[in-house]
């Protein structure tokens, strides 16, 4: 797998290296390396990273290698739209990502205009894949996730009261907030509060105090890991003991910035490593034996590859055109997340799964189908 990144400078190749670099299929994934969100992506770049050596150990895609060109988008919109005309001058033919759905809806109307296929292993956000028929995802939207977690709040947990956090900074934050406040409130439940912060901010004092106060039996903040494990922190040391629910931007990292006061949340998620399907079952196995802690990201991500190249190799073509085509008209393929079958937006029609800090890991809950 040949790699670069976007700040690097200019190689010299040999006239051997150049003639098979010719050969090669240049394919780009564009995700944060530097920045706010350079941790949180870090996961999904390295599940990208690893389907492609997987696929260039059997022989590529139409039996030629994967050449992976990764762009940094600094964990910005701008950054992400920059890094998206980079991949369509280098002459990729897909590309992934990316992971934020900020940054997915500053890229995608950049692939959609070159005509070449995007595909997200995790932004969530439903406007993305509305900007055109060449952006696609392999994770479930934030109207089904938003649903799911009012759900599970007002029927599991029994909580007819809810207090909400959002990111003003967010528009994943924003938008899957909405959609669990249209779905509590539907099922009957009360929205006693919504707070508001700015992505830098570093103390949550007045959602504390109002938690505290109004003692909704469920708080809900659908924020990224760094800020929602240091959320739950201050809460716990300040004597607030209400279960907290959070998206898919949670991951199971964030014991690694809080430790153990993340224990006893809830939130979803697209994988569990415990799955039993035989694609998950070899993919825990080849990543435990790289010694790496496995997540959704990495499946995700690992998902996004593997269904381009099945897409290319029904096509059997590597015209982006070709490939949008044959994602488009994907049925009940069986990836490492579940089955995947496109509808008519670009939206994988998938389950989703319940997770919850307990004992120092992400425990297994429930699995909650569309």
């Amino acid at each position: 797998m040949r790699v670069f990144c976007v700040l690097a400078a200019a190689v010299l190749f040999s006239a051997g290296s150049a003639v098979a670099a010719e050969n090669m299929v240049k394919v780009a994934a564009i995700f944060a390396q530097t920045g706010k969100a350079a941790l949180n992506n870090a996961r999904t770049l390295d599940g990208i990273k690893y389907a492609v050596d997987d696929l260039n150990r059997q022989g590529g895609v139409l039996g030629r290698q994967l050449e992976l060109l990764i762009f940094d988008n600094s964990s910005t919109p701008l950054g992400a739209k920059i890094a998206a005309e980079m991949a369509v001058g280098a002459g990729a033919v897909t590309v992934f990502g990316a992971a934020w759905s900020s940054h997915s809806m500053a890229m995608a109307p950049i692939l959609q205009a070159a005509r070449i296929p995007m595909i997200s292993p995790l932004s969530t956000s439903p406007d993305i894949t509305r900007i055109g028929n060449y952006i696609f995802r392999t994770c479930y939207t934030d109207p089904f996730q938003g649903k799911i977690l009012a759900d599970f709040a007002f029927k599991d947990l029994r909580a007819k009261t809810a207090g909400v956090l959002v990111n003003v900074d967010s528009h994943y934050s924003e938008g899957l907030a909405q959609h669990f406040i249209d779905s509590f409130t539907g099922r009957g439940g009360e929205i006693l509060f919504v707070e508001y912060h700015l992505e830098k901010t570093a103390e949550f004092s007045t959602f504390i105090r109002k938690a505290r106060e109004l003692k909704p039996q469920v708080l809900f903040h659908p924020g990224h890991t760094k800020v929602a494990a240091y959320v739950i922190k201050q809460a716990r040391i300040n004597g607030v003991e209400i279960p907290f629910l959070g998206g898919d931007g949670w991951q199971n990292s964030m014991y690694d910035l809080v430790g153990g006061y993340i224990e006893g949340n809830f939130y979803t998620s697209h994988w569990h490593h415990q799955s039993t399907l035989e694609k998950s079952r070899r993919f825990v196995e080849e990543y435990r034996r790289r010694g790496r802690d496995i997540g959704p990201a990495y499946a995700l991500a690992a998902d996004s590859v593997f269904l381009f190249a099945d897409a290319a190799a029904r096509a059997q073509s590597l015209d982006p055109a070709d490939i949008r085509d044959a994602i488009a008209d994907t049925r009940n393929y069986q990836g490492i997340t579940g089955s995947i079958s496109f509808d008519e937006n670009g939206d994988p029609i998938k389950p989703a799964v319940i997770l919850k800090f307990e004992g120092g890991t992400s425990a297994y809950v429930k699995t909650i189908f569309p």
